[in-house]
């Protein structure tokens, strides 16, 4: 991430990072943020690790992780990060309308500059 933007290029990184504790972005170059940060309540959450597909990827152990991951949210471990730019909080309790989304992530990193 680093090196990509400090040679201008415009970068996406993704994941499930913990406001506190991730350090990625700490001491980047100079660089224009919009953050997208999906979301929904725990209780949310957990029902949806609870009802997916069984048949999924071993490395998917969505039952088994459904408590912590409740736990987890509920603490706001996932919370939005304090980073300098745009945020675009997204609830996902109900789906969101994606093509209105992408309108929207589209228009804020075209303001970022980011093309």
């Amino acid at each position: 991430l680093r090196e990509l933007l400090a040679a201008g290029v415009p970068a996406i990184a993704e994941g499930n990072f913990v406001p506190g504790r991730t350090t990625v972005f700490d001491g980047l170059p100079p660089a224009r943020i919009v953050q997208v940060h999906l979301t929904a309540p725990p209780d949310v959450l957990r029902a949806r690790l609870h009802t997916r597909d069984e048949s999924r990827h071993p490395v998917h152990y969505d039952r088994v992780a459904a408590a912590e991951i409740f736990e987890r949210a509920a603490a706001g471990e996932w919370d939005a990060l304090p980073l300098e730019g745009e945020l675009i909080a997204v609830n996902t309790t109900e789906w969101p309308d994606l093509p209105a989304l992408v309108e929207t992530v589209a228009a804020a990193v075209s303001a970022a500059g980011g093309g």
